[in-house]
């Protein structure tokens, strides 16, 4: 057998050794107990804060935009999709019935053109149909500067939910 072959060998030889080696050191005891992944996650986990509430959370005081939403494109996306994590909103919003709530209770209300690109702006990563009446799975994508409208009165551009209800777009 050539030399060349050999010192090759023997490097895969060396190679494979410390894999192993370095595998055994730096494997967490965990792993591999109840399944491919470290048993100690799941603690870990648990142990994290929560921040969603879940649409089920919203809808018991906004029914009004359930019935909306669940007849439009957006009937699938969650809430906390577009308004943020609304957790403590769900726990503590009912306790200010007056309906005036602290700035760390307030969910974010998006209407900027900016928010609304992050699904619908063309994406030449995403699947060339721009909307599927069959499917309505698809996302309308939009080119932002060619739907770019501008108020004729004082030629402010417009925003989207100007013109779009984002429940029923």
């Amino acid at each position: 057998m050539p030399q060349h072959i050999k010192r090759l060998i023997g490097a895969f030889a060396v190679v494979i050794i410390l894999f192993l080696l370095l595998q055994t050191i730096l494997r967490p005891t965990s792993f591999g107990k109840i399944g491919h992944y470290r048993a100690d996650a799941i603690q870990e986990n648990k142990m994290k804060e929560l921040h969603y509430a879940g649409s089920d959370k919203c809808t018991k005081c906004h029914e009004e935009m359930k019935t909306d939403k669940e007849v439009g494109f957006h009937a699938t996306l969650q809430c906390e999709a577009c308004h943020g994590p609304g957790l403590k909103h769900a726990m503590y919003a009912d306790k200010f019935k007056d309906g005036k709530l602290p700035d760390s209770l307030m969910l974010h209300k998006p209407g900027s053109r900016k928010e609304c690109v992050i699904c619908h702006q063309l994406n030449a990563a995403r699947v060339k149909i721009v909307f599927d009446t069959i499917n309505n799975s698809m996302i309308k994508q939009i080119d932002p500067m060619k739907h770019n409208l501008v108020d004729k009165r004082n030629f402010a551009k417009l925003v989207c939910i100007e013109c779009h209800n984002p429940h029923q777009p």
